[in-house]
């Protein structure tokens, strides 16, 4: 699903882009900068009147590796996917502050590996074996609301600041497990698999108290 819209939305970018081509270039701006869970981002805006400008933006994700241990397990975490977006930007004033309200394509993920040997404890129990745990976290695609500094209607270089959300709910977790346990098969654990379910539910509580994803980039801009 997360493709079908991905494409339908670069496809409206894309026939704007021709749309503007045809017509004019004037009055067209891009944009280029970097965001916190997006990454780097590439934007293209069209003014439809003085105060109003359509903008579209598609970004590559962060890409970062870190090392985490919220729980007793330590996982090897990795951020990864873009923010895709499509807004409206109204300039109440004719230049650079605007207000903004619009929709996410939301590819963005997190990634949650681990690889425990040994002793170790997984949900509320003391396992000896050799497992590998599989987690990912995804959030919804949402509408976004925001307001900044940028894409000023009068031509020229310029700068961009963004600060907003992306109201997606809770990011929604789900953990795998493969390996074994005392030696057994995890998948024919049935203790190994409630406490799996366990491990899966702390997951999801750290990450339950955050239903919305912020925005928050900065970068420069050209409007020809």
């Amino acid at each position: 699903m997360k493709k079908l819209v991905t494409a339908a939305a670069m496809g409206s970018a894309l026939v704007m882009a021709n749309t503007v081509q045809a017509a004019s270039v004037e009055g067209l701006g891009i944009g280029a900068g970097y965001g916190l869970f997006s990454g780097p981002t590439l934007e293209l805006n069209y003014p439809i009147n003085d105060v109003l400008q359509v903008r579209g933006a598609l970004s590559a994700g962060m890409g970062i590796n870190e090392t985490t241990s919220d729980t007793e397990i330590e996982y090897d975490v990795k951020l990864d996917g873009g923010i895709n977006r499509l807004a409206l930007d109204y300039h109440p004033f004719g230049g650079a502050f605007f207000l903004s309200a619009g929709y996410a394509v939301n590819n963005f993920n997190v990634k949650a590996n681990a690889h425990e040997q040994s002793e170790f404890v997984v949900g509320d129990n003391t396992y000896n074996g050799n497992v590998y745990l599989d987690g990912q976290i995804d959030w919804d695609s949402a509408p976004t609301l925001s307001l900044g500094w940028g894409h000023s209607p009068a031509q020229g270089w310029g700068a961009m600041v963004e600060l907003g959300a992306i109201f997606t709910g809770s990011g929604q977790v789900d953990l795998n497990a493969t390996g074994n346990v005392n030696g057994t098969d995890v998948t024919q654990d049935s203790d190994f698999q409630a406490d799996l379910i366990r491990e899966e539910k702390k997951l999801q509580d750290d990450v339950g108290d955050y239903d919305f994803l912020p925005i928050l980039q900065a970068g420069v801009t050209y409007r020809f």
